[in-house]
């Protein structure tokens, strides 16, 4: 599963669909409702999540392969030589 989600954030469209209902919704007009809510504030919310989400999992991706790759380096360099 997670390397599921990895692979679909990291996907150029996400950034688009993102950004674009981001731009979306501060160029929408606040008087439109959409079930009680602003559309605009609806658009932006998610657009902003999208994008959020999308760079969290970057950032986990990239702080976990440095981990794995500290602590490779680690117990070579900790080896006794042969």
């Amino acid at each position: 599963m997670a390397d599921t989600l990895r692979a679909l954030s990291q996907r150029r469209e996400a950034f688009w669909i993102g950004l674009t209902l981001l731009a979306l919704g501060a160029l929408a007009p606040r008087s439109l409702p959409l079930g009680g809510i602003e559309l605009s504030r609806v658009l932006l919310v998610i657009g902003a999540g999208i994008l959020l989400t999308r760079h969290a999992v970057g950032v986990v991706s990239i702080l976990s392969t440095t981990a794995r790759a500290g602590l490779a380096g680690y117990r070579e360099g900790t080896e006794p030589d042969r």
